[in-house]
């Protein structure tokens, strides 16, 4: 006996579900608020997901997935990825105020479950080291070609621009004006001239 079709989307349902986690963190969203949310009852909930941290898993999964893959298509269509790179910084500063608020998902997973489920925080720490090997990636290019004068080793550069990336996500929380951020992260930035 073949158990019942599934009637809603997982995909659309899996996206209801990061953006609720987002806006109020992993231990805050009840199981009732995940499945009002997403539109699903308990017994599809368990079904197709299992169990709320494995939903929370599969949303950082998807995350990382949405922002490399953009990122990446970027990067291809890019004649200078070091523009690029502040780009992406810069994009920060020009975010409505409800993105100014909700930080970094990523970030605010270590920052809430650290030295709480240590699964959890081990996915975050994967989104963010592969964010930093991007950067890493694209600066050896850079330094390479001599479009950067900064010589300082990849690895340094790379792990200061995910320093900045985490902090941003904090600061952007308390100077909420774009035109409070913008000339903030471009001084920053100036270590990639």
């Amino acid at each position: 006996m073949a158990g019942r079709p599934k009637i809603f989307d997982q995909q659309t349902a899996l996206e209801k579900a990061s953006k609720l986690f987002w806006d109020k963190g992993y231990e805050s969203t009840s199981l009732d608020d995940l499945t009002t949310a997403m539109g699903i009852q308990k017994g599809s909930f368990y079904n197709t997901f299992g169990s709320k941290k494995q939903l929370f898993i599969e949303t950082i999964k998807l995350y990382e997935k949405l922002s490399f893959d953009e990122y990446e298509r970027l990067l291809e269509e890019t004649e200078n990825p070091i523009e690029l790179i502040k780009a992406f910084f810069l994009h920060c500063a020009d975010s409505p105020k409800s993105e100014h608020l909700k930080g970094c998902f990523a970030g605010n997973t270590l920052a809430e479950l650290t030295g709480i489920d240590e699964e959890l925080t081990i996915d975050a720490k994967k989104y963010l080291t592969g964010l930093e090997n991007i950067f890493f990636e694209q600066i050896s290019i850079a330094q390479k070609n001599k479009t950067i004068k900064n010589q300082t080793e990849p690895k340094i550069l790379a792990r200061y621009l995910l320093n900045l990336w985490n902090g941003i996500n904090i600061t952007r929380r308390i100077y909420q004006s774009n035109e409070d951020l913008k000339p903030l992260i471009e001084f920053q930035l100036s270590i990639l001239n």
